[in-house]
């Protein structure tokens, strides 16, 4: 999969499938800087489109979140 994606892109990391703890996996995401991660149910199926299987978490302090707080105030 990482294959796919050109690795001259800016802003475009793959990362690996990742089992254990959301909210121990989300506090190291945002220790790093990380905008936040993505979860999926355990056992659920892909299916494109919003669905109950999956949960996206935002950092609140990454620049990203940062910037679209300020955009939204404008």
């Amino acid at each position: 999969m990482a294959k796919l994606l050109h690795p001259n892109r800016s802003g475009i990391i793959f990362n690996e499938h990742m089992e254990g703890s959301a909210q121990e996996i989300f506090e190291h995401a945002c220790r790093l800087g990380y905008e936040g991660i993505v979860c999926k149910r355990m056992g659920s199926r892909y299916a494109s489109g919003r669905s109950i299987d999956w949960l996206k978490l935002k950092n609140p302090e990454s620049a990203a979140v940062r910037r679209e707080r300020e955009i939204k105030r404008t």
